[in-house]
C-alpha cells in the first residue's frame, strides 16, 4: 500500500497551525502510519506537547462518480468524537479530546484533536513479545471490551448521522447493513456472494433475536488499533472508535479476529469473563450470530480493497483467506 490512500486528507502546516491554536503553537508535524481510513497526524507544540490530529475521509469520488466511503462509513468522526465521551468515566485507556473542529472553516474534512495514548503498536510488537506478553495483553482487551458493556445506546447499529443505519432491533439492523454492504459491493463490482449473505441473515434471525440491549462495541478493537507495553503485554491504550457501535457484545470480541472461523482467543474469552463476572457462554445461537458478524466484515474487507485503491502482493493471500474462512462460516449458517 502506498504511504498515503484516497481516503486519507491529512492536514498542511498551515491548517494545523490554524486548528491548533487555542492548544498552543506548532513546532512540528508528521503523519502516523498504520491507518487505512482516515488520516491521523501526530503534532508538537511549543513546550514539548504532543498531541494526535484526525481527520475525516472526504467525500471524494473516483472518475466514474463513485463514493470512496461504504454506506457505514459516513459522519464516522463526529461518532468517534461521542464515543470517546462515552468511554471517558470508564476504565478505559482511549484518547480524550481536546479540541474538536467541524465547521470546515479551515479544511475540507471534520477535525479532531485527542491526547497522545503512549505504547506501541500490538501488531508492531507481537512478534517480540513473549507468550505471557501476548496473552496478558490478550486478556486486557477482554477486559476492556467487557467495561464497554457498561454503556447502553438509544438504539441498534451505528449512531453516525443520526443512525442512518440503525433499528430498533438487532436483526433488522443487521438486515439493513448486509444490504447496505451488498450494495456496497455491486457498485465497486466486487463478488460477495450477496444472495449466499442475505440468506445468512435469514439462517441466524432468530440467533439475533436474543440480543435485546444495545450495548457499546468497539467493533475494530485489533492488533493495529491496541497499543501495548512490549515487555510486559499491558494495555497503554485502545484508540479507533470511529466504527464502534450499539449492539451484542460478541460483535466486539470477533472484531478483532475479522480474519477467522473459529473459536476466539481463550485468554481473550478469560478477561472479558474477569470484567463481567459471569462466563461466556458459546452456544449455538452465538456462534451464528458470530459467523454472520465475520461473514459481513469479510464482505467489507473484500469491497474495501477497490475504494481504498490497495496494492500489492499480500491481497491474493488476503482474499484467499477471506473465501476459505467465508466458506466455513457458511457452513455453521447452513447456507
Amino acid at each position: 500500500m502506498t504511504d498515503l490512500l484516497p481516503t486519507q486528507r491529512p492536514l498542511a502546516r498551515d491548517e494545523l497551525e490554524a486548528v491548533l491554536a487555542p492548544l498552543g503553537r506548532v513546532t512540528d508535524h508528521w503523519l502516523l502510519s498504520g491507518g487505512t481510513f482516515s488520516a491521523v497526524q501526530g503534532v508538537e507544540l511549543a513546550g514539548g506537547g504532543t498531541v494526535v490530529v484526525k481527520t475525516s475521509v472526504p467525500e471524494v469520488r473516483d472518475a466514474r462518480g463513485r463514493s470512496r466511503l461504504l454506506g457505514y462509513e459516513h459522519d464516522m468522526l463526529r461518532a468517534e468524537r461521542d464515543h470517546l465521551a462515552l468511554v471517558a468515566g470508564l476504565d478505559v485507556p482511549a484518547p480524550r479530546v481536546l479540541l474538536e473542529d467541524f465547521s470546515r472553516a479551515v479544511a475540507d474534512v471534520d477535525i479532531l484533536a485527542m491526547t497522545l495514548v503512549r505504547g506501541m503498536p500490538w501488531d508492531a510488537a507481537v512478534d517480540v513479545m513473549s507468550p505471557a506478553a501476548n496473552a496478558r495483553a490478550f486478556h486486557q482487551v477482554g477486559e476492556i471490551l467487557a467495561a464497554l458493556g457498561a454503556v447502553r445506546g438509544p438504539r441498534f447499529g451505528f449512531p453516525a448521522d443520526g443512525f442512518r443505519l440503525g433499528d430498533a432491533t438487532w436483526p433488522g439492523f443487521l438486515r439493513r447493513l448486509v444490504a447496505s454492504a451488498a450494495d456496497d459491493a455491486a457498485a465497486w463490482g466486487v463478488d460477495v456472494e450477496p444472495g449466499r449473505l442475505a440468506a445468512a441473515v435469514e439462517a441466524a434471525s432468530e440467533a439475533l433475536a436474543e440480543v435485546t440491549e444495545p450495548t457499546l462495541v468497539h467493533a475494530d478493537l485489533w492488533h493495529g488499533n491496541v497499543l501495548v507495553d512490549p515487555q510486559t503485554g499491558d494495555v497503554t491504550g485502545v484508540v479507533d472508535f470511529e466504527r464502534s457501535l450499539f449492539g451484542d457484545p460478541l460483535w466486539g470480541l470477533a472484531g478483532g479476529e475479522t480474519h477467522a472461523s473459529g473459536p476466539f482467543e481463550p485468554a481473550k474469552v478469560r478477561g472479558y469473563e474477569a470484567g463481567t463476572g459471569v462466563p461466556l457462554v458459546m452456544d449455538e445461537a452465538a456462534e451464528r450470530r458470530v459467523a454472520l458478524y465475520r461473514l459481513w466484515s469479510m464482505a467489507v474487507q473484500l469491497t474495501e480493497i477497490e475504494p481504498r485503491g490497495f496494492a500489492g502482493d499480500w491481497l491474493d493471500d488476503h482474499r484467499a483467506s477471506i473465501r476459505a474462512n467465508r466458506e466455513r462460516l457458511h457452513a455453521i449458517l447452513e447456507v
